[in-house]
This record gives C-alpha cells, sequence and structure tokens, in this order.
C-alpha cells in the first residue's frame, strides 16, 4: 500500500484515502513496513520503472510522514499461532498482530488479511 502513495499508477482511492490520514492522525506501522517499502522501490528501479533519485526523494517523502514504527515484535510463536488461525502469510500477520494488539483499525487491501480483520473483530480502515 504505501507504494502505491508515491508511485504514479499504483494509487488507487483507497490508498489515497488512507494517506490523507497522515495528515489528521497518527498511523502505526511494524518495522518490517520500511523493509518492504524498500524491497519494492528497489525492484522497481531494477525493472526501470523508477530512478534510483526517484527513490531518495520517496524515501525522503516517507520519513517525513506520520508514522510511529512500532518496535515491539512479536515472536515468532506468536505469528506462526496467528498464520494458522487466520490463514496468513507471516509478512501479512505482522501487520496483522500490530493493529490486533494495540486495538487500532486495520489498513489492508490484501483480500486475507481484509478477511482475516474481519473474522477477528478488528476494524478495517
Amino acid at each position: 500500500m504505501v507504494v502505491a502513495w508515491f508511485v504514479i499508477g499504483q494509487a488507487t482511492a483507497y490508498t489515497r484515502k488512507v494517506l490523507a490520514r497522515t495528515g489528521r492522525e497518527v498511523l502505526y506501522a511494524p518495522p518490517l513496513l520500511q523493509i518492504e517499502l524498500a524491497s519494492a522501490l528497489m525492484k522497481l528501479a531494477h525493472r526501470r520503472k523508477i530512478t534510483l533519485s526517484a527513490i531518495s526523494e520517496i524515501l525522503t517523502e516517507f520519513e517525513g510522514l506520520d508514522l510511529v514504527i512500532d518496535r515491539t515484535t512479536p515472536t515468532a510463536r506468536k505469528i506462526a499461532s496467528l498464520c494458522r488461525r487466520y490463514g496468513l502469510s507471516a509478512y501479512d500477520t505482522v501487520y496483522f498482530e500490530l493493529a490486533m494488539r494495540l486495538q487500532l483499525p486495520l489498513a489492508a487491501n490484501d483480500g486475507p488479511l481484509v478477511e482475516a480483520a474481519q473474522k477477528a473483530g478488528i476494524a478495517f480502515s
């Protein structure tokens, strides 16, 4: 979702709505978000969809957002348990666990993650 905030052609009405929230409220994310963002941007650069200088500009803009990177990492046992219970990947489970633990709405456009949030009674934004 975060890549869609910065890369033309990736955005949807939903991703724009979530981005607009960063100016009005604090959003929380796991450290994994930074890894996934860097990975996605490097893949786009490798495919010549964006330039290396664009990556720097995107990361500067990202760093200026009102995001709180939650430093509490769930244990591997907790992640595996939630993966099994809700049928999620370990990566999706990290976001899911954060929303569950902090009792915050989950911003996602991934089908299984949305389904798991509904099943767990986590608000979806």
